[in-house]
């Protein structure tokens, strides 16, 4: 199946998992068009999956983590994918391994808080492209928010100066994200996969 031109919904379908939220365009809060590049490709979006609380700073996945990478490779292996992307740390490199197998397709690493170099490398793929990014807690919002999407359910981050996002609960290893291009934005389907978390 490949993921070019399909709608939402045959996407969902096709993979397998449950939608949990219908599309939105990409509009922020107060309902003004987000700035930011427009996005032309399919961009899925997940956060690393359970990782090892050791208190290092580059942590491996857990079993758990492990068997929910494989539950990702699984939901995604036949969705078209074109590109891997992660932000060069063990714990999204990882998630994103059972996916590269069965694909074939090489992980590309960009450094996690280098927000700019995230921004041009995805604006850089076009319509035909399916890009899975495996991000943090943090960085899946951001990267959802620089294409115009702010992505619900968040927790909100105290900051000087405030952000207009925050980050996924704690908690959350079982959402997926996935990016649409559309006429007037960017669209959202937020679906889950694998254990409830």
């Amino acid at each position: 199946m490949s993921g070019a031109g399909l709608s939402r919904r045959q996407l969902a379908v096709g993979l397998g998992v449950a939608p949990v939220l219908a599309a939105c365009t990409a509009k922020v809060e107060g309902g003004a068009e987000a700035p930011g590049p427009a996005l032309s490709c399919t961009l899925i979006l997940v956060r690393h999956t359970e990782k090892v609380g050791d208190g290092s700073a580059d942590p491996a996945l857990t079993d758990a983590g492990q068997a929910r990478a494989e539950e990702f490779a699984r939901t995604f292996e036949h969705a078209g994918v074109t590109a891997l992307l992660h932000s060069g740390l063990i714990r999204t490199r990882d998630t994103l391994a059972p996916l590269a197998a069965r694909t074939g397709v090489e992980s590309e690493a960009i450094a996690p808080g280098d927000m700019d170099a995230w921004v041009a490398r995805l604006s850089s793929f076009g319509p035909g492209d399916v890009v899975a990014v495996a991000g943090h807690s943090n960085t899946i919002p951001a990267l959802a928010h620089a294409f115009g999407v702010l992505l619900p359910d968040l927790e909100a981050v105290e900051l000087d100066p405030p952000i207009p996002h925050g980050h996924l609960p704690h908690g959350a290893y079982d959402r997926v994200h996935v990016l649409t291009p559309g006429p007037g934005g960017a669209r959202l389907l937020e679906m889950r996969y694998g254990a409830p978390s």
